[in-house]
């Protein structure tokens, strides 16, 4: 099946629901979702949940997006860092979180009337690897949310990952529908910033969001700063940008913002604060 025949069968899909409610991030994935379901003139509903491990950057953009599609959108807060297997950063932390979220969402969808829940995992995040059918952690609690409401209202849909849609043809098919986040790069939870087992707070994720956002005001758009401690107990600020964006470290035109970047990190009680010279990789701290 083609790009645009997924695309068709996406459209297929929608106009058969009565009524959504969309986990929407504002990234590609979900904004493509929702500008079809606002395209199938269908009710529709995008909900962001806003949580300490979500830039504050990422709220913003998921409401723009929201108002570009024309669809209506409700920010919804939950505290996660309450949630023991989050607070200290295990290695379940997404399976917890998503499985903490969609339980959420689908009790708002049931009290307000909804049918449907749609989550836009693709097919190129549904694994934990190219090689092996294991779902990703927040997939596999999906899947199982999926399993366990069978037949029940409201239901859980991922019609990405089930038409078999990759990152890239979402992307062409966004660019399609004229959305301005169509090849906006990939954002994480704030958490995966941090080694697994390092216990959380607020504050240290602040200090991450703030940071990255510093050096992405620099120009850099794929930015991860990674916290490491030595055995000293000295904290390391490892950054990851894409690697033709290196040399915006080294421009004299950055060199007053780069000085700020690096006393912020060292106010807030990094010592070091090193460039990743392999760049940008998603999953680093999993190596």
């Amino acid at each position: 099946m083609t790009g645009t025949d997924k695309e068709h069968s996406l459209s297929a899909f929608f106009e058969k629901q009565k009524s959504v409610l969309i986990a929407f991030s504002g990234g590609v994935d979900s904004s493509l979702l929702a500008a079809f379901a606002a395209a199938a003139g269908i009710k529709a509903l995008a909900v962001t949940v806003k949580t300490e491990l979500v830039s504050e950057r990422e709220i913003q953009n998921a409401s723009e997006t929201a108002d570009e599609i024309g669809i209506p959108h409700l920010i919804i807060e939950k505290k996660m860092l309450e949630i023991p297997e989050i607070k200290n950063n295990q290695k379940k932390r997404c399976y917890a979180c998503k499985k903490e979220m969609f339980e959420m969402l689908l009790k708002y969808a049931e009290d307000s009337g909804f049918e449907t829940v749609i989550e836009g995992t693709n097919n190129s995040d549904r694994l934990m690897n190219d090689s092996k059918e294991i779902p990703r952690p927040g997939y596999s609690a999906l899947l199982e949310l999926k399993e366990n409401r069978a037949g029940k209202k409201p239901k859980i849909e991922t019609p990405l990952a089930d038409l078999k849609m990759t990152k890239e043809e979402i992307r062409e098919a966004a660019r399609r529908k004229k959305l301005s986040n169509a090849d906006k790069p990939s954002m994480s939870c704030l958490a995966a910033r941090f080694s697994y087992e390092t216990q959380l707070t607020s504050e240290m994720l602040k200090t991450i969001d703030t940071a990255e956002q510093m050096i992405e005001n620099i120009g850099a758009r794929q930015i991860r700063i990674r916290r490491h401690t030595d055995d000293a107990g000295r904290n390391i600020a490892r950054v990851e940008v894409g690697k033709e964006e290196e040399k915006i470290f080294f421009e004299e035109k950055n060199q007053k913002k780069i000085e700020e970047f690096i006393a912020f990190l060292k106010r807030s009680g990094f010592s070091y604060v090193t460039i990743d010279l392999e760049g940008f990789r998603s999953g680093s701290m999993d190596i």
